[in-house]
């Protein structure tokens, strides 16, 4: 029998330099051609190198996808069963074939031109039947392609949409959708791509588009859940990514909105549902964790932070990093709510969506259209009708738009009983703006009063009928008749707060309206001076958001000059302000134009006179009627109040005269006297004339200073708001305003600074349900209250014993005795001993007590 040879040990070669890279001619990488990491890492630094051994893998992973791809089309692997049968090894290195290729992708571009599509085959035509490890890694590959630049934004989103409706893994579906977010966030990074973004928004367009086709020339019903097509599901998620960058303000544009608006009327009811919840504030946040996971916009999760600190070592850098990340969280959390306060933002509310619809009109009457037919054929849910109802009554409030037929839709949802009457309520009060007409309000009016303002239902159903007529006729005061305000307001006697609070507020609004519907005792002090006076209430069809003025123009003035003074003031320093005033606020004007004198400002020269405007000879022509005609209000009062200075004059003049003749003294009556003393009453009245025009010269010239003079920046009208509010706190204080109407005057003005509440078109439950009584706590809400109010607090517990110690320490049983009462221990054996004790006993113990005395003295 031979003797048995040992294998020959293959010895390391002499090291090898080619091209600047030094290695070993037989490295251990190329000798075992499974060791494929130590192959990628050759492969990597010499492509060119290494051609032979990559397209032998190459070769290895095309054998391996033909297998699988004819076994997947067989049906040999039983699409729907659990697992794939195949050999696990086989599956193994099938998947870190694929790993290796797409690493090693861009470095051969030839070879593996054919790759992606290979993945996306697998991923949409056998997702079912592939393995979790294959599809995560088909996945992977993706990915990095479209991180290294080997596929465009538009190959991969067209293997991810697909992707979304096909797949059941929600692991799968949250990676995806995070996939896509990320890729067009990153591409409107640095700058709006807009050739990615309209390629998107197109491929969106036509996703959402095919689902309203399919079904225009069918039945409008969704078919049932088995036979869904996957174009619904996926114009499911199209919505949502698009609501998604609407939220992350990636996409902030008039197309978005088309997108969405658009898929308002898809017939699918969950896409409907997800477009109509966009434009209402609600993006999905019960439904995409990988928000609330994979948001940025939280900061640092410090729980999680603190959790490690108490388990890893404890360093100084250590509390540093905690401390920085604790200040980063409260800094993102206090810019979150103040956003919140200071702008309408996505987070909370899209009323800047309402505002970039393409035609107003139009949305409201095919979301009335779609509403009403799906009301009839009975195929809208309870909640997407009260969505439906929100949505249009906001573009309605928004636009002020007149779907006249709403308003005779709503009326049969107006009862106590209806599930979800708050909802509807507030939905009809947007609706209504100053354009409505009266006779269409009317009605609906009158049946709300009957509905929910009569003594067979609750206080709190009275309160919130009341509260809803009142927003009503807020926004439209003609839609009110006068034997139904005389009634709804004689509830502020009731003796429930709710309701006293509505009718009350009902009787306030009437009293600044039209006070003349009400009766002389209710009308109030403002009211009946308004009704004395003559002021009627504002007519149908006048605009009541005309601008007349800029209110609150001269305590800015003040202000600045106030400042100007502090400073000294100068022209560079007038310049630098002015400059300041823009930081932070976002100018109309991007686009700076050299040539601003064709569509800029207009130079006006002053050439002799410096900036005096000459009036044409032809205004020293006019006759006296046409300068009367053209006299402003302010000169017509001037006019006026100078006939009447001349009046009392004279009169006065006449009461001299008939003073003096009564004393016996002679009268001038001659008539150069009479002569001098006419010349004096005009000089006086030339004077009086003269000093009421220079008045009004003033004032023009208060007007013009600043107002035409100076271009306000964002920061002036910031300062004139908080200077108004400023004004009217001093005002209540000092007393110069009435009450309530004080308070309702400076809620305005503090408005102004929340634009998110300051809108007036958009209510919400609270301002129909009023004031209410406060729900009983709750165990847990009684427990926070405890805690917060331990906050600022030392440590609970009783500090008797523990005064005047060099160690703490409680009190003895025998110091706790001595405080105790009488009848307490009146039974104990220590008080009956020594009431039962003998006098020799009695005797011992106070010579005890005494000798206890002495020792303690000395």
């Amino acid at each position: 029998m031979p003797p048995t040879t040992s294998p020959a040990v293959v010895k390391a070669s002499p090291l090898i330099n080619e091209g600047g890279l030094v290695h070993r001619s037989r490295a251990r990488g190329l000798l075992n051609a499974d060791n494929l990491p130590a192959l990628q890492n050759l492969l990597k630094r010499q492509p060119e190198a290494y051609v032979e051994e990559f397209s032998a893998q190459w070769n290895h992973y095309q054998s391996l996808r033909s297998i699988f791809a004819s076994d997947l089309d067989a049906g040999t692997l039983g699409v729907g069963t659990t697992g794939v049968r195949i050999n696990k090894d086989q599956a193994s290195k099938f998947v870190s074939l694929i790993s290796f290729v797409t690493q090693l992708a861009p470095s051969y571009p030839e070879i593996t031109r054919e790759l992606p599509t290979h993945l996306s085959d697998l991923l949409l035509n056998h997702h079912a039947a592939l393995s979790p490890d294959i599809r995560a890694s088909c996945l992977r590959s993706l990915i990095l392609l479209r991180n290294r630049d080997v596929i465009t934004s538009e190959e991969l989103l067209q293997t991810l949409f697909p992707l979304l409706s096909v797949t059941t893994s929600a692991a799968v579906r949250t990676s995806v959708q995070a996939t896509i977010l990320q890729d067009i966030k990153n591409a409107n990074a640095k700058s709006k791509n807009h050739r990615l973004n309209r390629v998107v928004q197109g491929l969106l367009f036509g996703i959402v588009q095919k689902g309203i086709d399919a079904s225009a020339g069918g039945s409008s019903l969704p078919p049932p859940r088995k036979g869904q097509s996957a174009g619904k599901t996926e114009a499911l998620w199209a919505v949502r990514l698009a609501a998604n960058l609407w939220k992350k303000q990636i996409w902030t544009d008039s197309k978005t909105v088309s997108l969405l608006s658009l898929a308002c009327f898809h017939p699918h009811p969950r896409v409907q549902s997800s477009a109509v919840r966009f434009f209402l504030g609600d993006l999905h946040s019960a439904e995409d964790d990988n928000e609330a996971s994979g948001s940025d916009d939280e900061g640092p999760d410090v729980d999680a932070l603190l959790h490690a600190r108490k388990v890893n070592k404890k360093t100084r850098s250590g509390d540093k990093k905690m401390r920085a990340a604790a200040a980063l969280s409260k800094k993102k959390r206090k810019a979150k709510q103040e956003n919140a306060l200071n702008g309408p933002t996505h987070d909370n509310s899209n009323f800047a969506a309402l505002y970039l619809l393409n035609d107003p009109q139009n949305f409201g009457e095919k979301l009335f259209d779609n509403l009403s037919r799906g009301d009839r054929e009975k195929r809208h849910s309870l909640e997407i009708k009260i969505r439906l109802m929100q949505l249009l009554s906001r573009v309605m409030g928004a636009h002020k738009l007149c779907v006249l037929s709403f308003y005779s839709y709503v009326v049969k949802y107006l009862a106590p009983h209806q599930q979800h009457i708050t909802h509807i309520l507030v939905s009809l009060a947007q609706s209504v703006h100053d354009q409505t007409p009266p006779d269409v309000v009317t009605p609906v009016v009158r049946r709300l009063s009957d509905s929910f303002v009569h003594p067979g239902v609750s206080s709190e159903v009275v309160a919130a009928g009341i509260n809803s007529v009142r927003e009503i006729c807020r926004r439209q005061p003609w839609a009110m008749e006068e034997t139904l305000l005389e009634d709804l307001i004689s509830y502020r006697r009731s003796k429930d707060k709710g309701v006293c609070a509505a009718a009350r507020g009902l009787l306030a609004l009437y009293r600044e309206v039209n006070p003349a519907m009400l009766k002389k005792k209710e009308r109030g002090k403002m009211g009946a001076l308004a009704v004395q006076e003559g002021r009627s209430a504002v007519a149908f069809g006048v605009d009541q958001d005309e601008v007349r003025g800029i209110q609150g123009i001269d305590l800015l003035e003040k202000h600045l000059q106030e400042q100007e003074e502090r400073k000294g003031g100068g022209d560079e320093d007038e310049e630098v302000g002015e400059d300041k005033g823009w930081e932070g606020w976002e100018e109309e004007s991007e686009e700076g134009s050299e040539d601003e004198s064709e569509d800029g400002w207009i130079n006006v020269s002053d050439d002799d006179e410096d900036g005096i405007l000459r009036l044409s000879d032809s205004d020293e022509d006019d006759d006296d009627e046409t300068r009367k005609q053209k006299r402003t209000v302010k000169e017509r009062l001037i006019a006026a109040r100078e006939q009447r200075q001349k009046k009392r004059a004279k009169q006065q003049r006449h009461d001299d005269r008939q003073a003096r003749r009564d004393a016996g003294e002679e009268v001038a009556t001659s008539d150069s006297e009479s002569d001098s003393e006419a010349e004096h009453d005009d000089d006086g009245e030339e004077g009086t004339s003269s000093s009421l025009k220079q008045q009004l010269a003033d004032e023009e010239d208060h007007i013009s200073t600043l107002a035409t003079t100076k271009i306000l920046t964002p920061a002036d009208f910031a300062k004139l708001t908080e200077l108004r509010i400023a004004a009217a706190e001093a005002a209540i204080a000092t007393g110069g305003l009435a009450g309530s109407r004080a308070k309702r005057q400076l809620e305005e003005l503090k408005s102004l600074k929340r634009t998110t509440a300051a809108n007036p078109a958009f209510l919400d439950e609270g301002d129909i349900l009023g004031p209410r009584k406060k729900a009983k706590a709750t165990y847990e809400d009684r427990l926070a209250s405890i805690a917060s109010g331990r906050e600022d607090r030392e440590k609970y517990g009783s500090k008797k014993g523990k005064k005047n110690k060099e160690k703490e320490s409680s009190s003895t049983n025998r110091e706790k005795e001595r405080g105790k009462n009488f009848q307490m221990i009146a039974r104990s054996w220590s008080v009956r001993s020594k009431k039962n004790a003998s006098l020799r006993e009695k005797s011992r113990r106070l010579r005890k007590h005494v000798e206890t005395s002495k020792k303690r003295m000395k």
